[in-house]
């Protein structure tokens, strides 16, 4: 047996329809978020913007600029030795220990010699190359003491024409604890 659909049965489905839709439209709009405060200026500590513990500045061997407050530089040099590339100085009058730590390279492997060091009057081997490979990527904890300088100088020698990278953090112990700050130095060897 058939069953006739009336317009009455018509008019409900649709009623049906437009009920239903108004309730999915409900649900979308009545939807809530809930979040929290990722960063907020008002709820930040005021804090004082002081000086760099230690200032990168240009050396007089090789090209080089330096960046961001003095805590960054590249360095470009060629083959030879390349005595005060960089030089560091401590600006708050307490002792630090410092490093440098090679972290990336690109095209290293026509370095045949190329060595990086901290001096003073005596050397701390931070970074060495030979023959394209790294045999030391950090150096020694070297000591900065009150109102010193350091400088940074390089010996190079490449195997063929080329540029080579290296990538290093010149990495800032604080005084009696584990923490570090990291400046980033670009050494270009041509």
């Amino acid at each position: 047996m058939s069953r006739i659909v009336t317009s009455d049965d018509k008019k409900i489905r649709r009623l049906r329809w437009s009920v239903l839709t108004v309730f999915v439209l409900l649900g979308y709009l009545l939807q809530s978020a809930a979040g929290s405060v990722y960063y907020s200026a008002m709820m930040q500590a005021y804090g004082a913007v002081t000086s760099p513990p230690v200032i990168l500045e240009g050396g007089t061997a090789g090209s080089n600029t330096i960046y961001t407050n003095n805590t960054s530089a590249r360095v470009w040099t060629g083959a030879g030795d390349f005595n005060y590339v960089l030089y560091m100085s401590e600006s708050k009058g307490s002792n630090w220990k410092v490093r440098l730590n090679a972290y990336d390279q690109f095209n290293i492997s026509r370095l045949y010699n190329c060595s990086i060091y901290i001096y003073d009057g005596s050397n701390s081997t931070q970074i060495v190359i030979s023959n394209g490979t790294y045999d030391q990527q950090t150096g020694p904890w070297y000591d900065l003491a009150d109102s010193d300088t350091e400088y940074i100088w390089m010996h190079v020698e490449t195997s063929s024409v080329g540029i080579s990278y290296v990538y290093a953090y010149l990495e800032i112990l604080v005084p009696n604890t584990t923490t570090y700050t990291r400046y980033i130095i670009t050494f270009e060897i041509t």
